[in-house]
């Protein structure tokens, strides 16, 4: 760091806070009440000395008091006016700032700003994460977008991560930067009172006497705040201290007077990592449980308004959906997300992610009905509706079912079904296994179907009773599975363009639940045996191989499904997982030499080197070389690691419950619950082509895996709506719309839309939108977020909180 202007060595700014974890150690009821119990004292305290200021972040803590105490709430509003109480942060909670994909990274800021502002008048300057566990190369912009310039937070610390500067900025690749504080010395004072942390800091790693500090103090965690004995502690080092000029601060003012200086900072570009490896992987349900419900949320939102647009007297019910945000954004709290959190408070998130689900089904339901109402379906008995939320042509396999009686009740099975679109064209159509089993009165068909953009396609319903031999290139034995353009080999060596079947491996782990100590799992104790290799289907639109193998008294099933015309293969994995202290990890061999690995992460991409070390991502990766690439996009996983041969995802963990080590010591008496323990499914597409992750178009695939077409089966009536033609146009297959939604306020007909470009090319893009009436252009730089408001034929851009940026 180079200094223009020094800054007096003595400047440090106490900062009086209680971290509060809401849920951790102890289930959400007590943490919240802790909060109430912090206000209190923190009020107490503003009362008792003139100079004391309070800082807290979490909008989600602060609408709990005003819903449980008003009285409570309207001395914070006063305590705030009087510039006695500073609100930090602008999120609902402090997340886990890795695991949550880049959407909810943007929710948190608009309904902790939108919250704030309403009850406060303020929007945060200031992001504030002092505990989670490492943070995303991409965090600068998501604060950005978020009204936010600052940055604090602490881990991970100088012995896990070195940094040049406590003080720096830091920097995305698409351009925005944000001023970051590491926090020194802790957030609280358990193991240091406030004057020895005053007489530590200048022994601090990252001291420079040339800056000014922050310092924090007061009791946290479970809450609790500044003591009366810390702040006589900090009045009378005012007056004995030589070396440093101490003084009651808020955040805002450190680094409001760090604007007013000529301090020159050095630049961080990338992410800030690690902490503790093990939270990427601990409690798979809860990962898995995050990420349906961020999409489902997404994927609900776009049908409504699509609904919306087409049917002008429906209205769905935006209130519900954001609560059932606030829910999602709530269980992001880092402890929650990251597994660590006691099995009770991992119920309860789990029933608070079931309660988002359900609003997303029932408004996504709904939405779909209501457009099928109103399609015309008189030329046919039944009609499959096949709705498309991407907005660009999506061609998708979709399964549906159908009820048939006639077969318990007249002897009469049905194993064909004629799908043909409006044009004449037949749609070929294969049965496979259905849900329920009740003998042949309910059937499944799988086809793979074209959609038009932000729209639909109707195709007429026939039964009949023979089905007709078509010509396929699938070949589907217990040796291997291929379609002529890609496959996997069960038995044997695989081809120039087949992926070799491996068993999934297991590694001992004695870690505590967040893997505190370690870089990874290495210490591979043996491999799944494969007891039975099985045909499942093969028809002319897929193939399916079973391969069933076991690892002690757990056992797994892996379909691997192919696709007539395809080149990935999707995998469903059911997993009933026995083993505790113990990692299972697929795994993929990628074939490349002097390989770069590409991950998700939220609202971006990085390249991290090939390396045995666990690493979180979002839902795809890519390892590539010069001549090749391996792709997987999954749909519940976020650990990873990788060697010069096999690329790795961590899909079981079996740690302890809520295990800290140290300082805990068992003791003969005390229960040990797992997690992991049962049953678990999930998916995973395995793209195996001569690309790179560019080419392969990983971002618009993950998008199609994740927020896939709908099908709806709809009964015979007249209707207003016709199959549409192309709806919204995007010049640039790298500029996805990843949101389309009601405003936050539900004042006016206003859309928000939400658009990312997605392979870092600056690019000029140009817009067309039918359906919204409204054509624009926009430049975006690598990776950029843009948000627009259209209203009534008229467009604005703003921000991610939804307000102008101009």
């Amino acid at each position: 760091m180079t200094i223009d202007k020094e800054v007096k060595k003595n400047e440090v700014y106490m900062i009086g806070n209680a971290h509060l974890d809401p849920t951790w150690m102890w289930r959400l009821n007590e943490g919240l009440e802790a909060f109430l119990a912090t206000c209190r004292s923190a009020l107490d305290r503003i009362d008792e000395t003139p100079e004391f200021i309070f800082t807290a972040s979490s909008a989600a803590h602060y609408e709990f008091v005003e819903q449980t105490d008003p009285q409570l709430f309207t001395r914070i509003q006063e305590a705030v006016k009087k510039g006695r109480w500073s609100i930090v942060g602008g999120w609902w909670v402090e997340p886990d700032c890795n695991l949550s994909g880049g959407e909810a990274f943007i929710r948190q800021g608009l309904y902790g700003q939108k919250f704030f502002e309403s009850c406060f008048e303020i929007i945060c300057n200031t992001g504030f994460c002092i505990d989670s566990f490492g943070h995303n190369a991409n965090l600068p912009q998501l604060l950005r977008h978020c009204g936010m310039s600052r940055y604090v937070f602490m881990r991970p610390e100088e012995h896990e991560k070195h940094l040049e500067d406590a003080l720096f900025k830091w920097q995305t690749l698409s351009g925005d930067e944000v001023v970051a504080y590491r926090l020194p010395l802790h957030y609280s004072n358990f193991k240091n009172s406030v004057s020895e942390k005053l007489s530590l800091l200048s022994d601090y790693q990252l001291y420079n006497g040339k800056q000014s500090w922050m310092i924090f103090y007061g009791v946290g965690n479970h809450g609790g705040g500044p003591t009366k004995e810390q702040i006589a502690q900090i009045i009378s080092e005012q007056s004995i201290n030589s070396d440093f000029n101490t003084q009651f601060s808020s955040v805002d003012t450190f680094f409001d007077t760090l604007e007013s200086t000529d301090i020159v900072l050095s630049t961080q570009t990338g992410e800030i990592q690690p902490h503790a490896i093990g939270c990427y992987s601990a409690h798979s349900k809860i990962k898995k449980l995050n990420r349906r419900a961020e999409h489902a949320l997404l994927h609900a939102e776009k049908f409504c308004v699509l609904a919306e647009l087409k049917v002008q007297t429906y209205k769905a019910d935006w209130l519900r959906i954001q609560q059932a945000w606030k829910n999602i954004l709530l269980n992001s709290f880092h402890d929650v997300l990251g597994g660590v959190a006691i099995e009770e408070a991992c119920d309860e998130a789990i029933s608070l992610y079931h309660e988002s689900l359900a609003i997303a089904s029932r408004e996504e339901r709904k939405s779909i009905q209501v457009l099928a109402n109103n399609i015309n379906t008189s030329d046919s008995i039944e009609t499959l509706l096949i709705f498309n939320p991407q907005t660009w042509r999506v061609s998708s396999p979709v399964e549906f079912e159908l009820w048939h009686p006639d077969s318990s009740e007249k002897g009469e099975s049905l194993d064909s079904i004629l799908l043909t679109d409006e044009k004449g064209n037949t749609v070929e159509t294969q049965k496979i296994e259905p849900s329920g089993k009740i003998g042949g009165d309910r059937v499944r068909f799988v086809a793979q179907i074209e959609v038009q953009s932000f729209g639909w396609k109707k195709l007429k319903l026939e039964r009949e009773s023979e089905r007709k031999k078509i010509k396929s290139n699938i070949k589907a034995t217990e040796k291997f599975l291929s379609n002529g353009i890609c496959g996997i080999v069960f038995e044997g060596e695989a081809s120039e363009n087949s992926i070799q079947y491996y068993p999934a491996q297991a590694f001992s782990d004695e870690s505590d639940t967040w893997g505190h100590g370690i870089a990874g799992f290495t210490n591979q104790k043996g491999f799944f045996k494969v007891n039975k290799v099985t045909i499942i289907e093969r028809g002319p639109v897929r193939g399916r191989v079973r391969v069933e193998s076991s690892y002690g008294n757990s056992r797994m099933e892996e379909d691997f499904i192919l696709y007539e015309g395809a080149d990935h293969i999707e995998q469903r994995v059911y997993l009933d997982w026995r083993k505790t202290n113990f990692v299972l990890k697929l795994r993929y061999e990628h074939k490349c030499t002097d390989a770069k690995v590409f991950y998700e992460i939220p609202y971006s991409v990085i390249e991290r080197p090939i390396s045995e070390d666990e690493v979180p991502g979002n839902s795809w990766a890519f390892v590539q070389d010069e001549s090749r690439g391996l792709g997987i996009i999954n749909d519940a996983k976020s650990s990873y690691s990788s060697d010069e041969k096999f690329f790795y995802m961590t899909c079981a963990r079996s740690p302890l419950y809520a295990h800290h080590a140290p300082p805990h010591v068992f003791l003969q008496h005390e229960q040990k619950r797992y997690q992991d323990q049962g049953e678990q499914e999930f998916s995973v597409k395995i793209i195996f082509v001569k690309k790179n992750w560019r080419a392969a178009e990983m971002p618009r695939r993950t998008l199609e895996f994740l927020q896939p077409v709908v099908t709806h089966v709809e009964s015979s009536h007249q209707g207003f709506l016709k199959t549409e033609k192309l709806s919204f146009d995007i010049s640039a297959t790298n500029v996805l719309l990843t949101v389309m939604k009601r405003r936050h306020n539900l004042i006016g007909e206003g859309i928000v839309i939400r658009l990312a470009e997605t392979i870092g090319d600056e690019s000029l893009v140009y817009f067309s939108s039918e359906c919204l009436s409204v054509n624009w252009k926009a430049h975006f730089n690598p990776y950029e977020i843009k948000t627009f408001l259209v209203e009534r034929g008229k467009l604005l851009e703003i921000n991610g909180i939804e307000d102008s940026i101009y």
